[in-house]
């Protein structure tokens, strides 16, 4: 059962969510975030599906494919990552609407930040920090 703070919490989320008349569609649908997301795993090789077996060599053949694809080496491709695209955004705002489209179900803040989650303006839907795909578009500084 949920805590009278956490259920007044969510609400303010969602109503602060609602005024900011800015929250992406998809941010707040999770069929249509996943949808979007399935897209860009087709299209555009958004992967690899576990980041953290990146150093036992597991995502290799993701990695090496993603050099090939933009002509560089596989440990620059792997410097290359949603964190770093100009495309992910996670604004305070945008950061609002993606917990409050997450709801009630769990803690959204864990799931944000556990996830590093952000909004992939390119692809439209909630993504990871630690993956990426072949709309990566240059460097955050």
């Amino acid at each position: 059962m949920e805590s009278p703070d956490y259920t007044i919490r969510m609400d303010a989320m969602r109503r602060e969510a609602q005024e900011l008349e800015q929250c992406p569609p998809a941010t707040q649908d999770i069929g249509l975030n996943m949808d979007n997301r399935q897209r860009a795993i087709e299209e555009a090789n958004y992967g690899p599906a576990n980041p953290q077996l990146d150093d036992s060599g597991a995502n290799d053949e993701f990695w090496q494919a993603f050099a090939d694809k933009f002509n560089t080496s596989m440990e620059n491709a792997m410097t290359m990552r949603c964190g770093n695209c100009t495309f992910f955004i996670r604004t305070r705002e945008l950061l609002t609407c993606i917990e409050a489209g997450l709801g009630e179900e769990g803690d959204p803040e864990t799931a944000i930040e556990g996830g590093e989650l952000g909004y992939c303006q390119a692809w439209d839907f909630k993504c990871a920090s630690q993956r990426t795909c072949y709309s990566w578009a240059g460097k955050k500084q």
